[in-house]
């Protein structure tokens, strides 16, 4: 499938629903150094985009097997370190409540984006970067809850042959082509040109590469509908964990720095997200970017009054 004529890149508007799958809090200084000694509520979001006749899962969050997964030996660091609350019904599986999802774009493998991936059975998985010869490796190792992966969330088949189940269902990130963004009608998005990939080949969404927090990371960029408007959603994931990151000059503390794969890539995806957001104000368009990362409160609480659903 490609654009058709007259067509261009993001013109297409997705319905959109950001949910909470469960949070964890910390004393603030631990996830950000501005942040003082009051405890900062740290919530996993997933994303939910619908067109007609294609759902698309962006992450899947946490679910009521991170307890178990967590609970053995050297995982248990992971839950002490980020000691997560799942309310009932904030997993994807009863979200969704039988609908069914087709793809599933995985920013990484930390455990806290993939809880409810045993939840979704057929869904084609897009994953990380150049990320799955390695995860495979680390998911074996009994060192990999100190790298945010807890396997036990995994298929079984994670570690196993390309020609079982689930690795039949993955889809590189990196053999989507590149996109060509619409800069004349979005001139900030030019900060992003290069990183974009057309992951369903026809415009309407842009796996970015926003690498440094964990191999391969990467965010969704697409169109959604703000009250009647159309706005443009970067789900930058892990690449920052606050939006005053990005608007306030906060950097992260030590809770925020666990299971890190490169601090400089991670420093200069911040400052690509900083120029980014810059570049939107400069532009009077500050209103069309909506940058939501995973564990933000604040953004999800600016975008939900702004009309987004949750």
């Amino acid at each position: 499938m490609s654009l058709a004529p007259g067509r261009e890149a993001l013109d297409v508007s997705w319905d959109f629903e950001w949910w909470n799958t469960g949070s964890f809090e910390a004393r603030g200084f631990f996830s950000h150094l501005q942040a003082g000694w009051a405890k900062t509520e740290h919530r996993a979001h997933v994303g939910l985009l619908q067109l007609p006749g294609r759902s698309v899962l962006f992450d899947v969050g946490y679910a009521p097997r991170f307890h178990d997964c967590a609970a053995p030996r050297l995982a248990s660091i992971y839950r002490w370190a980020t000691p997560a609350t799942i309310p009932p019904g904030s997993s994807v599986r009863e979200r969704l409540a039988g609908r069914k999802v087709d793809q599933l774009l995985l920013s990484h493998w930390h455990a806290d984006h993939t809880g409810g991936l045993l939840d979704i059975p057929e869904a084609t998985v897009w994953r990380p970067f150049s990320s799955h010869e390695a995860v495979r490796q680390e998911a074996l190792s009994a060192w990999a809850p100190l790298k945010g992966i807890l396997a036990g969330q995994f298929p079984a088949d994670l570690p196993g042959r390309p020609d079982e189940p689930f690795s039949a269902r993955l889809r590189d990130v990196d053999s989507a082509p590149l996109m060509a963004l619409p800069v004349e009608r979005w001139p900030f998005l030019a900060e992003l040109d290069g990183r974009c990939r057309d992951i369903f080949s026809d415009g309407s969404l842009a796996a970015v590469d926003l690498p440094g927090h964990a191999l391969g990371h990467y965010g969704a960029l697409f169109q959604t509908q703000l009250a009647g408007r159309p706005v443009l959603v970067l789900l930058c994931g892990d690449a920052v964990w606050d939006e005053r990151e990005l608007t306030a000059g906060w950097t992260r503390g030590p809770a925020a720095l666990f299971g890190f794969y490169s601090l400089r890539a991670a420093s200069e995806t911040t400052r690509l997200l900083r120029r980014l957001c810059s570049a939107a104000k400069a532009c009077g368009m500050e209103r069309d970017l909506y940058v939501l990362p995973t564990h933000c409160r604040l953004a999800a609480t600016r975008f939900v009054a702004a009309g987004g659903r949750e």
